[in-house]
């Protein structure tokens, strides 16, 4: 698969398959790891308001994954995401701070795409 850079260049991108687009409920997300060690990437797939959101779980404070239990993004509303490290609280559509250590910081989005009924995460470097 290829894009287009900002310069005119198009540059290969790797889709990853993260999972089939009804394992992501209403409120909920998803979170996925792929390598070890130096090569780790983390990233988490939420559906807020009926749209797919994917963001690298990792909370801009001080890098900890957002969810703890495993694949708990939400607070207990399930309104806004929450890092279960120190309690940040982002929202949910844009992966802004609103609150906690790393407020006015966000959430580093990740591009992902629908096809076939399955998400992919249109990873540039991978």
């Amino acid at each position: 698969m290829e894009a287009d850079l900002q310069d005119g260049r198009r540059e290969t991108v790797t889709p990853r398959l993260l999972c089939a687009e009804g394992e992501i409920v209403e409120g909920a997300g998803r979170g996925f790891v792929f390598g070890a060690d130096t090569t780790r990437e983390a990233v988490f797939v939420i559906r807020w308001q009926g749209i797919l959101h994917g963001y690298r779980n990792e909370c801009p404070h001080i890098g900890a994954p957002i969810d703890w239990p495993e694949n708990k993004f939400f607070d207990n509303a399930g309104e806004k995401l929450m890092c279960a490290t120190h309690g940040a609280v982002f929202r949910p559509e844009d992966g802004y701070c609103i609150a906690g250590p790393c407020a006015r910081r966000s959430i580093e989005p990740i591009e992902i795409s629908v096809e076939d009924g399955n998400i992919f995460w249109l990873d540039e470097y991978g």
